[in-house]
């Protein structure tokens, strides 16, 4: 495969026998049910929140029990329809559980287009996690609006135009998570494995964090990899990203030292400076912005996807910052063109890659 000399082994520590489709599909069906009543719940509350406060019937209604128990009322309804469009959503993702699609066996992906996902095990249940609030940080008067993906499967929405997303699902979950399709290794014979599903692969999609296999999937990929089919993600902090910068230096050492290079010459192809994480592009932000913005809070939001390194044919890095602060007025609609402008030019240039061999 592409000069790598390992090959793809079928063993797989699937949960395929504790998935149930029947019970996959009632979930799902099950948490629209209850996110559409919620919506329909929500709506009602603020109707009647609203028309407590018609001008017309204050100052005096305040004296009236029966104003006080439409106040009432309108929170208590607001406050049950979050939570069944809450359980809705989670519900929903429990369904995907079930009856998300698992790669058989490795030996399918050979001759195929796929994107190969790789991260931190540890980075698992933030990825699990639904989005708290809408693009922008808007308030709770938008909390019906929330996406109902997860961090993971709205990654995959972005990349699965250039082939089928996989990745090695962590040993001895009961269950596959939604986005990526999962496959599953033991935890003391990975690796060579892993390097040939590296090797053989349209697009490599890493995670970084500091972690030992993270960093040591990285050092593989720049061994195996021409540098365009590299794309490093951010979903870390800068901390985590620093600390993961030096483990690759200290990897890159031991393993150029002791190890052969590149399939094809045996040499290590040089070790790519990874860039500083870039500062806010406005840190700090004028009194008016605060207040149009609806306060500090709001504008301390962040994309759960910071940013992403790409890297030119010299292993030359790039990163790609979603900064929110490079907007005055963030809102979806800008925060979405702001990624779409970013993240344009990168899906065309792995678009336009050939079909690997």
């Amino acid at each position: 495969m592409n000069g790598n000399p390992y090959f793809l082994r079928d063993r797989e520590l699937s949960p395929r026998g504790a998935q149930s489709r029947a019970r996959g599909r009632t979930l799902l069906v099950t948490g629209w049910a209850l996110r559409l009543l919620g919506s329909a719940l929500g709506v009602a509350a603020l109707v009647i929140f609203r028309a407590v406060f018609n001008a017309d019937r204050l100052p005096d209604g305040l004296t009236q029990p029966w104003w006080w128990l439409a106040l009432l009322g309108s929170f208590a309804l607001l406050y049950a329809a979050a939570f069944v469009f809450g359980a809705g959503r989670g519900l929903v993702v429990r369904g995907k559980r079930d009856t998300a699609d698992l790669v058989e066996g490795f030996g399918q992906l050979t001759g195929t287009r796929y994107v190969l996902y790789l991260r931190p095990f540890s980075q698992d249940e933030d990825m699990a996690r639904l989005p708290d609030d809408v693009t922008g940080g808007g308030g709770n008067e938008y909390f019906f609006l929330v996406s109902g993906l997860t961090h993971e499967e709205a990654l995959v929405r972005r990349f699965r135009k250039l082939g089928r997303v996989v990745a090695i699902g962590m040993p001895g979950e009961p269950l596959p998570l939604p986005g990526a399709e999962r496959a599953y290794l033991p935890l003391d014979d990975w690796k060579d494995t892993v390097s040939g599903l590296i090797g053989g692969a349209y697009v490599v999609l890493l995670s970084a964090g500091p972690g030992p296999g993270t960093v040591w999937e990285f050092t593989e990929a720049v061994r195996l990899l021409p540098p365009e089919r590299l794309v490093l993600l951010t979903y870390c902090d800068p901390a985590a990203y620093d600390r993961f910068r030096a483990a690759v230096k200290e990897e890159y050492a031991r393993r150029s030292r002791s190890e052969l290079g590149a399939p094809d010459t045996g040499r290590w192809p040089p070790l790519p400076e990874l860039p500083d994480f870039p500062s806010p592009a406005r840190p700090v932000r004028p009194r008016w912005e605060v207040w149009l913005n609806g306060g500090r809070k709001r504008l301390r939001w962040d994309f759960a996807l910071k940013g992403l390194i790409v890297f030119s044919p010299r292993w030359d890095a790039s990163f790609i910052r979603f900064d929110p602060t490079s907007l005055r007025l963030p809102s979806v609609v800008t925060l979405g063109r702001l990624v779409r402008r970013m993240l344009g030019p990168v899906m065309e240039r792995l678009a336009a890659l050939p079909d690997r061999s």
